[in-house]
């Protein structure tokens, strides 16, 4: 095992350049896309779990090949479940069943083999990770392929890639890296300045449809599935202001920055943060109502339930953040369910 933990610490071990990219890349997505549109999940899913990581998994440990001659198999990897996620229904055991696939393939690492000519092992590390424990390039690449995609994605779709990250997200694989998809959909629903459902955009899929045509009506069911989900790891990613992202991802929107709560927050996820969510939550279930929009009024309510629920159940540090926060806060009618929560009076109101 010493041998193991060495190795864990040692430089990275390098190949060949991977074959697998540009024209390749594009050429093996495209057959992916196609044989998803023939309905073959299941040759999909089966290519995926077992002929990828083979593949990988063979070439590193019994051919001998570096870990960079092999990023190419894992992204194709990556967005086969990608598709998989976004066209497999969320209702479906189907659904769960390759979320369990990618927690099984975490499980198959550390990829190790012999040191020529030396006593000890080498561990397959790539740039983002150990194969396969760290799920290395998931993370990032789901992340790309939201940022790409989710806009111009039908609302079923865009619904169910939601729930498939959330779920990742929930057995905290890739290191709480996936939750930086969380704070994307958050910052454009809730942070952002948009329209409720003006009724000028479908929820079809649309090519066309960027991020900012998107209305609160096409995200809103991704955030509150997330909120549902994974609630536990957002809020406590909040309570420890976890930050390990890049600043374009991390930092606030327009709308949270030039709020009393935005102003004492740093970016990345925090108490202030958690709370203007809330806040942002129960202003649009008043719009929503006043709009007549029932659907969007009641995700609006589930969202709410979600967030005070786990508020309450940890006994939160945002209610510490909340009752230190002074009258701004405590006057603050979209706030008030935190009150009985964290021992503030209404008389301080």
């Amino acid at each position: 095992m010493h041998h193991l933990r060495d190795s864990l610490l040692g430089s990275l071990p390098r190949g060949t350049p991977s074959v697998t990219t540009g024209d390749h890349a594009r050429s093996d997505q495209e057959s992916t896309r196609q044989s998803i549109a023939r309905g073959e999940f299941k040759k999909i899913r089966e290519a995926a779990f077992s002929n990828r990581t083979w593949v990988v998994t063979s070439r590193y440990c019994d051919i001998g090949d570096g870990v960079d001659s092999l990023e190419g198999h894992i992204h194709s990897l990556w967005y086969m479940y990608y598709e998989l996620g976004r066209n497999i229904s969320s209702e479906s055991p189907e659904h769960e069943g390759i979320v369990l696939d990618i927690l099984r393939i975490q499980g198959m690492g550390p990829l190790t083999r012999p040191v020529r000519g030396v006593s000890g092992i080498d561990i397959a590390r790539t740039v983002d990770g150990t194969l396969w424990n760290d799920l290395p390039f998931l993370a990032g690449d789901m992340t790309d392929l939201w940022v790409n995609n989710s806009a111009s994605m039908s609302g079923t779709h865009r619904l169910n890639l939601a729930i498939f990250l959330a779920k990742l997200a929930s057995a905290r694989v890739a290191r709480d890296r996936l939750c930086r998809i969380a704070l994307l959909i958050f910052r454009n629903v809730f942070e952002s300045c948009q329209e409720l459902h003006t009724g000028k955009e479908s929820d079809e899929e649309d090519p066309n449809r960027g991020i900012k045509q998107l209305e609160v009506f096409h995200l809103l069911p991704a955030a509150i599935s997330w909120l549902k989900i994974a609630s536990h790891n957002l809020l406590l990613l909040s309570e420890v202001y976890w930050n390990d992202y890049p600043s374009v991802i991390s930092k606030g929107g327009e709308e949270f920055l030039e709020s009393e709560l935005g102003q004492r927050s740093p970016a990345g996820f925090s108490p202030w943060r958690y709370m203007f969510w809330l806040k942002r939550l129960h202003i649009i279930q008043e719009e929503a109502k006043e709009a007549n929009e029932k659907t969007l009024e009641e995700l609006a309510a589930d969202g709410i339930e979600y967030m005070v629920n786990t508020i309450k159940d940890r006994n939160s540090e945002v209610l510490r953040a909340y009752q230190n926060g002074g009258d701004v806060l405590h006057q603050d009618k979209h706030l008030s369910c935190l009150k009985p929560l964290s021992g503030v009076k209404e008389s301080e109101s």
